[in-house]
């Protein structure tokens, strides 16, 4: 091989690594990428953890819960099941969540309610419906939303409470997905370090501003990234919910018994 042949031959990979480097810089920056990655973010393999609501509206009047959670994951699938301790009145209403990965299959949802006896199977055309006088719908207190459903643009980077973030904004697939969900549009901020979405901004199915999603505090417990106190606020109606997570325990495997119909109904009873 002569200098110019080798001249040629440095040339052309030069032009293929950058081409690769290029490719790759591009796949990581995709909006989907960005959402796969909150989507895999590590959150333990189960957790159980108490939960204090605060309901808050424009005349100041406040409503407050208290309720205890549990989660597992079965690969990238997950159950949850969530009781409602106080106030007595709704004591034993239950949420029951079967969360599947991909849209090839609908998730699946039941509420208990005890005053009736009666168990509420929660539609896909339900997943707008807002849960138990929460500004959080049924689709909005799943982990994340459900990636397939909604087209993700990457639109830019943004400092929020000091963090670096990725600007991600959603848009539903379809217009019957759009009067599912509710929304028209979001518009979420991942922090970079940890790909947690810390704030999210939704439009309604008109295009108007409808609620803004804040994590207020995030701590690391057992290694893992956790948010600890949240607020959902509707601009609309000038309504909001906080929501306050203590006792978090992972990886304490949790049992499959855990998660079904008949615990739904049965409500939780501290061991």
């Amino acid at each position: 091989m002569n200098m110019g042949q080798f001249a040629l031959l440095v040339f052309t990979l030069s032009i293929l690594i950058g081409m690769g480097s290029v490719l790759s810089y591009s796949e990581e920056l995709s909006g989907l990428g960005v959402m796969q990655q909150v989507d895999d973010r590590d959150d333990g393999d189960d957790l159980i953890q108490k939960i204090h609501q605060k309901l808050l509206d424009k005349r100041g009047s406040v409503r407050e819960r208290d309720m205890i959670s549990f989660r597992k994951d079965y690969g990238k699938d997950s159950k949850s099941i969530s009781y409602f301790l106080e106030p007595a009145n709704i004591r034993d209403t239950a949420l029951l969540t079967y969360d599947y990965d991909g849209v090839a299959k609908d998730d699946d949802q039941w509420l208990y309610l005890p005053a009736l006896k009666k168990v509420r199977r929660i539609s896909s055309s339900d997943r707008g419906d807002y849960f138990m006088g929460t500004d959080f719908t049924f689709e909005d207190i799943k982990q994340t939303p459900e990636l397939e459903d909604y087209y993700w643009t990457l639109t830019g980077s943004k400092s929020i409470e000091g963090h670096d973030c990725w600007v991600v904004e959603g848009e539903p697939k379809t217009d019957a997905l759009k009067k599912n969900l509710g929304y028209s549009k979001t518009r979420g901020y991942i922090r970079k370090d940890i790909n947690m979405n810390i704030r999210t901004d939704y439009w309604d199915r008109k295009g108007q501003e409808l609620k803004h999603f804040k994590i207020i505090e995030v701590k690391q417990i057992d290694g893992i990234w956790t948010a600890t106190s949240m607020m959902m606020e509707n601009v609309q109606t000038g309504h909001h919910t906080e929501m306050t997570f203590t006792d978090q325990k992972y990886n304490s495997g949790l049992s499959d018994r855990t998660f079904s119909e008949r615990m739904l109904k049965r409500g939780y009873r501290a061991k």
